[in-house]
């Protein structure tokens, strides 16, 4: 337990020197919540979990909730962290950013009904052939649309 505790503190003081605006212990040193306000208009959330075995589990809640999953160290999540928001700052300068999260909550909301229906309805093979072919032609037209568009910013690597 006292590894553990120690690992989430020095995550905590490498977050901090991120920009971290906000840090909350929820679990007696095993699971954090990071905030770092960009703007008025965005915060950015984490949540990550430090394990027995200081391996470590983090998911993005805010601005919308994706799961980024296990790291073995904590330099791993500290380097997710810091490219993360250095994209998040980038991509705050486009003008479709208000888009781009409408976008990213309207997936939320479609996981969930997609799922609510599955676990809920006894759905047809057709229905379910028809909805996993929609999901794999606007995956594809996302696909098609990421290689032709410029990259906003190269990240570094450091």
């Amino acid at each position: 337990m006292f590894t553990t505790t120690f690992s989430g503190e020095l995550i905590n003081v490498a977050l901090r020197q991120l920009g971290a605006t906000r840090i909350v212990e929820t679990r007696n040193g095993i699971m954090y919540k990071v905030e770092f306000k960009l703007s008025d208009d965005l915060t950015v959330t984490y949540v990550f979990d430090v394990t027995k075995h200081d391996k470590y589990y983090i998911q993005r809640i805010a601005p919308y909730p994706i799961s980024h999953g296990d790291f073995a160290s904590a330099d791993e999540v500290i380097e997710f962290v810091r490219r993360d928001i250095t994209k998040f700052r980038n991509a705050m300068q486009s003008h479709n950013f208000p888009k781009f999260l409408e976008t990213a909550h309207a997936m939320v909301r479609f996981t969930h009904a997609v799922e609510l229906m599955f676990l809920e309805r006894n759905i047809p093979e057709e229905d379910m052939d028809a909805v996993r072919r929609s999901i794999e032609n606007s995956l594809d037209q996302v696909r098609e649309i990421y290689g032709r568009t410029p990259k906003i910013e190269k990240i570094d690597k450091k």
